[in-house]
């Protein structure tokens, strides 16, 4: 039987900060951190790590990228990462959604754990049991991490109440609390690799093409669009078999992740 972790490779995204100001954040102690906190948080220890650094960044600023990189692996022995199977992957795409797609297309494993550099989870998640149960249920496409607790109040905020979200009831064998929800976030995540080369890739081509798009540093500004437009056109639950969106946990249950860049927020 495969290991669980054999069957998933973390992507961790990340971009100089403040590349374009007298004072750029070279030494990124954010991206450690998320990288410790797979490690020994969510126990994540024999996954391949993949480190892209958007393509724009070395183009425009070449000489700090060269730093930024070299500090990331100067850092990850300073902290005892080293012993982790982590590339810094050299042919990187432009964007977020650019690096996605790059990423997408070189991982062998079937699933893909998206993380931005300044995450990290706070809840112990057990990824035999996400794994088990995305291998039973491949209506699973996208399993999102909350950030807020699911205390009953609206999720993701009240602004968003026409949006879907309700316990998954159906999937007797699921090993993991689960919710439907209609949304597409581009928080700590879990995807089905055949998932979005055969459908997500597809669909993004296709209306929102990557010339076209607006989500340079936000993947889901490009998705969320077409999602509301498939739940205009055919109703939440013939989009949810198409995109298959849905969130670790039901109410009530406590965050998973917590965000730590809101001092850098890209706007």
């Amino acid at each position: 039987m495969t290991n669980y972790q054999d069957q998933i490779t973390v992507c961790l995204w990340t971009h100089i900060i403040n590349a374009g100001t007298d004072n750029p954040y070279l030494k990124n102690d954010m991206l450690i951190e998320t990288i410790r906190s797979v490690k020994e948080d969510i126990k994540l220890d024999k996954v391949k790590y993949e480190i892209y650094c958007d393509n724009a960044m070395k183009v425009q600023y070449p000489e700090l990228a060269k730093i930024y990189l070299n500090n990331i692996k100067n850092m990850l022995v300073e902290h005892g990462l080293d012993d982790l199977n982590i590339e810094i992957v050299e042919n990187t795409g432009t964007t977020l959604r650019g690096n996605w797609e790059c990423a997408v297309n070189r991982i062998q494993t079937p699933y893909i754990l998206f993380l931005e550099h300044d995450w990290k989870f706070i809840y112990p998640l057990d990824f035999k049991k996400i794994t088990n149960t995305l291998n039973k249920y491949k209506e699973i496409s996208y399993l999102k991490f909350n950030r807020w607790p699911l205390d009953g109040r609206p999720y993701p905020s009240h602004t968003h109440w026409e949006w879907r979200f309700e316990p998954e009831t159906s999937f007797t064998e699921s090993e993991i609390p689960l919710s439907k929800c209609s949304f597409f976030s581009g928080n700590p995540h879990i995807m089905r690799v055949e998932a979005i080369k055969n459908f997500y890739l597809p669909e993004l081509n296709k209306r929102v093409p990557l010339e076209k798009s607006i989500g340079k540093s936000f993947l889901e500004r490009d998705i969320k669009p077409i999602t509301e437009q498939d739940i205009k056109k055919w109703g939440h639950d013939e989009a949810l078999k198409l995109w298959g969106t849905y969130m670790y946990g039901s109410t009530p249950h406590p965050s998973v992740v917590e965000h730590t860049g809101d001092w850098c927020r890209k706007k």
